[in-house]
């Protein structure tokens, strides 16, 4: 598995400077192994010396490092160990240190969230954005109905206390599946109309750049409507602490970007970086409303094809929106 990004902020830290209340340095730390610090648990490029709040999104800051990547262990069973399609199915998830093999119990909430779960159809059709309980024993589980028979994948994301974010893939084949995974790939199709209508709420989307390239990050522009009267809807809801959550796959199912709103009246310096529109904590979310812009953004590791699910809530319901685009190689 690939996730976008995640070479630029390795990158990053290495060779530029460290964003928050005091610049850290290779120099500055015995071994990585050692090094503790403050850091957002969604923006793990901002790292301060002292526990604080991150100014891009109100997050509480919590100790980290934010140089070790590696991904946290997580072993994945089914009840019953061969899902059947059309019956239900329960997922369970025991996560473990990459090091120690210590079971870990102790997460960070995330959007509202300690574990955000995403299951979805290899032809990129059916598509479900789920949250696991943990029970006392550290075991998270939750139950679910795969429509169809056929290869599936589930992507786990969580933040481990002391650790960073993990976003971590895991196949899933039912009974009866017969085909071949590589020949059957999603056999996606760009858009050729920029709205979708979803339960009378129709979404318009613009790519910023046009097409998007490889390797450069981009903005999915949204404007919200009302599809019986056509005017901007401005009375969106907040989901998950935010006003939006995008999942973005590439056709092969290997390529993934999380992304939540961006604030982009606001701009960006050089400490915070881009603005995220998070709900900032201690608010009450349910008495905000939103729209009828939203705009997140993306980086795609390669050129291809991929699929962006989008989920807004509206008029106490949830919407999903599927959008395809083309992503051009660098040149």
């Amino acid at each position: 598995m690939r996730r976008a990004g995640l070479a630029l902020l390795v990158g990053w830290f290495i060779s530029g400077p460290v964003s928050g209340q005091n610049a850290l340095t290779l120099d500055t730390a015995a071994s990585l192994d050692a090094l503790q610090v403050y850091m957002c648990p969604i923006h793990s490029d901002y790292t301060a010396d002292r526990p604080g709040t991150c100014p891009r999104d109100g997050m509480r800051l919590v100790l980290s490092n934010p140089f070790d990547v590696r991904d946290y262990r997580l072993e994945f069973n089914t009840f019953p160990a061969v899902p059947v399609a059309g019956e239900p199915l329960t997922l369970k998830f025991r996560i473990s240190h990459p090091e120690s093999g210590e079971p870990v119990t102790d997460f960070v909430r995330v959007h509202d969230q300690f574990f955000h779960l995403f299951v979805v159809s290899q032809d990129l059709d059916w598509f479900q954005h789920i949250h696991p309980v943990m029970d006392d024993e550290g075991t998270w589980s939750i139950d679910v109905t795969l429509p169809a028979s056929g290869y599936y994948k589930v992507l786990s994301d969580f933040v481990p206390v002391g650790g960073t974010s993990q976003f971590i893939a895991h196949p899933l084949v039912t009974a009866g599946y017969e085909g071949d995974i590589i020949a059957d790939s999603a056999a996606l199709t760009p858009d050729t109309e920029p709205g979708k209508t979803v339960d009378g709420l129709t979404a318009t989307l613009d790519y910023d750049p046009s097409p998007f390239i490889a390797g450069l990050y981009g903005h999915l522009n949204f404007i919200f409507t009302d599809a019986e009267t056509g005017e901007p809807v401005t009375d969106l809801q907040t989901y998950l602490g935010a006003f939006g959550h995008t999942l973005i796959l590439s056709a092969d199912l290997v390529d993934y970007v999380h992304s939540h709103p961006l604030d982009l009246s606001e701009g960006f310096d050089e400490e915070t970086g881009p603005m995220m529109f998070m709900i900032p904590m201690g608010v009450d979310a349910e008495s905000l409303r939103g729209g009828p812009r939203i705009t997140f953004d993306g980086l795609m590791p390669h050129g291809g094809l991929y699929r962006a699910f989008t989920q807004v809530r509206w008029k106490d319901e949830l919407r999903t929106f599927a959008f395809t685009f083309a992503v051009e190689e660098r040149q």
